[in-house]
């Protein structure tokens, strides 16, 4: 594996030679994460139908990398988000400032899903939950600093495949095998009120009526727009297209994502949803006190799991487990390239030191990618308690906050300024930071749930007003000086 990663191309990008099918697995595999895996269904089965909105945004988020960015970032051939923004305006500022936005979504990102390794390790093995999570750090950090892209690549491709395979049955196995027909579920659930296993009060009605989509129109919206437009400004996702040999290829492979995840996001509701009606029939169905005490105490992060132990024994657990295992490594795994890169290639190489020889490019990679898997530790600690589908979306919104308009505007606005570029930087980071982290001390109007359709807007508006402002102060010196060129790239026929 060393010998065949001479350049720091082979490392980040595979040789960019990936078969766009074999890509398309890959990138669902790095997308169908703990917070798709064990987090859709298992804020269906918290929230009822409140929480389909997360399969609906993480679905639809491709259709807007498809439209917008997939070919013409690939057709650019750079290797990082912050590539394309320092090479897109010419500014070492914005390309640090990307580096800061491609850490703050990735490290957001990487802690759900170590959460999720964590709560699976306890539930099957009995492993306590820190202990859980320093073994999976390292055992993922070893492998991505020895395989680099291509060895994710290929572990990508294998789990996706084992990861839809666990979904499927849990998905077949209640509905073919069982006869627990969508609509028999949902009818029996809305019917329920009254006393649940676990002693909380149920009100069914309420859990299959979308009630918080309607009453809460401000953060709805809000998380709506965070998940559509965060999946086309993740760096670990957005970095795979440039693994692709040309534009057309990038194209094609977010065609074949659209319906692998298409798929996946289908049965994840109703997965969520036949495990909830289980639950309320604990006793009548047989399933043992053990699941039913862990979907009690952690139903929002272990309906998964506890499904596949009741619907098909210790063999179907076993394959979900690997299937859970499968979306927490390939992600965790595609977020440690894509901060590596940012440190490795973006920071140390075109900051620091620009002439710094292939072989010690990729020494550095290695380097960069250590340091980054085992800062999961800590991180992992840190978010134990909380639901895995909640927390990436504010990954999400920090994405759809901070890249999402940049790139797009960057793309597709000529007129678009480096004092834009590095406003709307600032303007995601800080918005969204200060939102998620601090709050409680804003005012009331301003504290969203998940802030990422606000900031975006912010954002977009930074870019504008600050590129606008740049023009009226030096004229067409303002643009950068290759823009018919760079437009030519992005927009005009693929080189043969």
């Amino acid at each position: 594996m060393f010998r065949i990663q001479k350049t720091s191309a082979d490392y980040y990008l595979a040789g960019r030679k990936v078969n766009s099918f074999i890509n398309a697995s890959a990138i669902s595999s790095d997308y169908l994460s703990a917070a798709s895996f064990l987090g859709v269904a298992g804020v269906a089965f918290l929230f009822g139908f409140d929480g389909i909105i997360y399969a609906l945004g993480f679905f639809t988020g491709y259709i807007a990398l498809l439209l917008f960015l997939a070919s013409p970032l690939r057709k650019f051939g750079r290797y990082t988000v912050p590539d394309f923004v320092s090479e897109r305006f010419h500014s070492k500022t914005a390309r640090i400032l990307g580096v800061i936005g491609v850490l703050f979504v990735s490290l957001f990102y990487m802690a759900p899903q170590l959460l999720g390794a964590g709560k699976v390790m306890g539930l099957l093995l009995g492993m306590e939950y820190r202990s859980a999570i320093v073994a999976i750090s390292i055992i993922i950090t070893v492998y991505v600093a020895v395989g680099g892209m291509k060895g994710t690549t290929i572990n990508q491709l294998v789990q996706f495949w084992i990861l839809f395979g666990a979904m499927f049955l849990l998905a077949f196995i209640p509905f073919v095998m069982k006869g627990y027909s969508y609509t028999d579920v949902v009818n029996f659930i809305s019917s329920f009120k009254g006393t649940a296993p676990g002693g909380k009060v149920f009100d069914g009605a309420a859990y299959t009526s979308p009630a918080y989509w309607l009453t809460n129109l401000k953060d709805t919206m809000s998380l709506l727009l965070a998940l559509m437009f965060g999946t086309a400004g993740l760096p670990h996702i957005l970095v795979r297209f440039y693994t692709a040999p040309d534009g057309k290829a990038a194209r094609r492979t977010v065609i074949y994502v659209l319906l692998l995840i298409g798929m996946f996001y289908i049965l994840s509701p109703y997965v969520g949803h036949v495990i909830r009606f289980a639950y309320l029939q604990g006793e009548q169905l047989g399933i043992s006190p053990h699941l039913m005490q862990w979907l009690a105490e952690n139903g929002k992060n272990l309906a998964v799991p506890v499904g596949g132990s009741y619907f098909g024994g210790q063999i179907l657990l076993g394959i979900v487990v690997a299937g859970a295992f499968a979306a927490i490594l390939s992600t965790v795994a595609g977020l440690i390239i894509a901060c590596a890169g940012a440190i490795g290639h973006d920071l140390v190489v075109n900051v620091f030191n620009p002439n710094m020889p292939e072989r010690t490019r990729v020494t550095i990679a290695r380097i960069a990618s250590l340091g980054i898997g085992l800062l999961g530790i800590p991180l992992g600690f840190m978010v134990e308690n909380m639901q895995i589908a909640i927390l990436v979306g504010l990954a999400f919104a920090i994405a759809a906050s901070t890249f999402f308009p940049v790139l797009v505007m960057g793309v597709w606005w000529p007129k678009m300024t480096r004092a834009g570029a590095i406003a709307g930087l600032i303007t995601g980071i800080v918005g969204s930071f200060a939102m998620i982290l601090g709050k409680g001390m804003l005012p009331t109007v301003l504290q969203f749930k998940n802030p990422g359709g606000f900031v975006m807007i912010l954002t977009f508006a930074a870019i504008y007003i600050a590129s606008k402002m740049e023009i009226a102060s030096k004229g067409e010196d303002a643009l950068p000086h290759d823009i018919e060129e760079v437009m030519t790239i992005l927009h005009g026929p693929e080189k043969a």
